[in-house]
C-alpha cells in the first residue's frame, strides 16, 4: 500500500483471466484481513491524553492504578508523583513522539514487577538462564527473546488478563531452548503450558496500537 493507493504488482506473462483471478484472490483475503483487525480489541489506554484529556487513570490487569497528568511546559519531561507523572509537554511535541514518551515512562515504572513476574515463572517452570528482562512497547510482538538471553515483554499485556502474559512469558523462555516455531518449540511450550492453544486462541483477540 502506498499512501491511500493499493499496488498490486503481478506476476510477467499472465493472461487477462490469470491476472484477474489472482487480483481477486488478493482482495478477497485483503477484505478478510480487514474484517478480522476490525474485530480485535486495541490496547490503546493513553488515547484520552492524544485527544484533549489532560488527566487519565490508568487500570493495570494487575490491579495497580497509575495516574497520569499533562499540562503545558518549555519541554516535554515527566516528574513522579505519589500515583503516578506530571507530563510537561513541550510546543513544539508531537501527538507520536508524546505517545511514544507515555509507553516508556509506564515501561520503565513497571520494569521490576515485570521482571519478577518473569523470573517467578521461570523458576516454576523451564528454569533456563535470563540475563536480563526489559519492558518496552511494540507494535508487532507480544514479546521477544534474545540469542543472549534476554527477554522483552511488550508493556500492552500490561492491560491483558494473567494468563495471557503467562503464556507469552512460557513462549519466550522456550526460545532460550528452541530458537524456532518448530514441532519441537511447540512441544516445549506445551510441557509447561499444556493449555497454551487457548491462551493463543484469545490473545489474537487483541491488537497493540500504533505510535
Amino acid at each position: 500500500m502506498e499512501g491511500n493507493t493499493i499496488v498490486i504488482r503481478l506476476a510477467r506473462n499472465l493472461s487477462a483471466r490469470e491476472e484477474q483471478r489472482h487480483i481477486e484472490n488478493l482482495l478477497g483475503r485483503m477484505v478478510k484481513l480487514a474484517v478480522r483487525e476490525t474485530r480485535r480489541t486495541v490496547i490503546d489506554p493513553f488515547r484520552p491524553l492524544l485527544t484533549g484529556s489532560t488527566d487519565l487513570r490508568l487500570q493495570l490487569s494487575a490491579g495497580r492504578e497509575l495516574r497520569f497528568t499533562l499540562q503545558p511546559g518549555v519541554r516535554t519531561k515527566a516528574r513522579k508523583t505519589a500515583d503516578g507523572w506530571t507530563v510537561d509537554v513541550g510546543p513544539r511535541t508531537h501527538r507520536t513522539t508524546l505517545h511514544r514518551f507515555l509507553w516508556r515512562l509506564l515501561s520503565l515504572h513497571e520494569r521490576a514487577w515485570m521482571e519478577a513476574v518473569v523470573r517467578q515463572i521461570n523458576a516454576e517452570t523451564l528454569r533456563v538462564p535470563i540475563r536480563r528482562v526489559r519492558v518496552s512497547f511494540a507494535v508487532s510482538q507480544w514479546g521477544s527473546c534474545s540469542a543472549q538471553g534476554v527477554i522483552m515483554i511488550n508493556a500492552s499485556l500490561l492491560f491483558l488478563p494473567p494468563d495471557l502474559l503467562r503464556y507469552v512469558v512460557v513462549h519466550e523462555l522456550a526460545h532460550r531452548l528452541v530458537q524456532n516455531h518448530s514441532r519441537s518449540f511447540w512441544k516445549v511450550v506445551e510441557g509447561h503450558q499444556p493449555d497454551y492453544q487457548e491462551a493463543r486462541k484469545k490473545l489474537r483477540n487483541f491488537r497493540m496500537t500504533t505510535l
